[in-house]
């Protein structure tokens, strides 16, 4: 076993051993499974990656890098793992069906299909933060959407009308200072057909290098919000994040399925696609 993963595992034995139970989704057949380990929220706080509690907007802007023996890495967004953001199970498990793994250390993001973030030998766990950004409003009411894309484009109001929109609702959640915020209606294109549309730059030599990527948003006060790549390709979690459109015309995204609002990002000037 690799010294790193070795190092990893001690920390995760050191946390009360939890049982997941998961179905492990393909094409042509599940499993159901059985995992003992930690989630990797704990094992963030243990490895003094992450304090066990945290600001929306700091919370909003990180993800973490998690790295296998081969160094085939994926990215898992920061709050898709913070307990009071999620209701996802996204664990790193040392035992597999009442036995102990041997390659010692699994990720295991459940609700992903095809189990794409399911890496094995994990050596190393990263964390990542974008951060404020400076970004400046081409137009009031417009976002800029580029990166990683063979054919960035500007979208506003009248432009998001002309693609396909899907409905989503907001859980229940709420607010700074407790305040209550109950389920909304939003109307927007999903974000990953948006980025489709302009043209996905990825890899033909890394496998699967969409769930290596971030999605970067940005609002005209600086503040970002991180979307994982697996959280949108609809192989994986596909989830319906929206661009929509406010009553005044400014644009935003909405992350329905969080239980905080810290990646509904508003008055957006900037869609990035960047390498996580």
């Amino acid at each position: 076993m690799d010294d790193r993963t070795a190092a990893i595992l001690d920390i995760l034995r050191a946390l009360t051993a939890q049982t997941f139970a998961v179905t492990m989704r393909h094409p042509s057949r599940s499993a159901e499974r059985s995992f003992v380990g930690a989630t990797l929220f704990e094992y963030a706080v243990a490895a003094g990656l992450v304090p066990a509690k945290m600001g929306g907007s700091a919370m909003a802007d990180g993800y973490l890098v998690v790295t296998a023996e081969d160094d085939v890495h994926v990215v898992v967004a920061l709050a898709e793992v913070w307990p009071t953001m999620t209701g996802k199970q996204v664990f790193l498990a040392y035992e597999q069906d009442g036995e102990a793994l041997r390659n010692g250390v699994r990720l295991v993001c459940d609700g992903d299909y095809l189990s794409g973030r399911s890496l094995g030998g994990i050596v190393s766990v990263e964390l990542r933060q974008v951060g404020r950004s400076t970004v400046a409003a081409s137009e009031p009411g417009r976002v800029v959407v580029n990166g990683l894309l063979d054919r960035p484009v500007t979208l506003d109001a009248a432009s998001l009308r002309e693609r396909a929109p899907i409905e989503v609702t907001t859980v229940a959640t709420t607010g700074h200072g407790g305040q209550p915020i109950p389920p909304r209606v939003y109307v927007g294109p999903r974000l990953y057909e948006v980025l489709d549309s302009a043209g996905i730059r990825l890899d033909p030599a890394v496998n699967e290098a969409f769930l290596t990527k971030i999605v970067v948003a940005t609002s005209a006060d600086g503040h970002a919000a991180v979307i994982a790549g697996a959280e949108l390709e609809p192989r994986f979690m596909n989830g319906d994040v929206i661009v929509t459109a406010e009553a005044d015309g400014a644009l935003r995204l909405m992350v329905p399925f969080d239980r905080k609002p810290g990646r509904w990002a508003k008055d957006l000037v900037s869609i990035e696609l960047r390498e996580g």
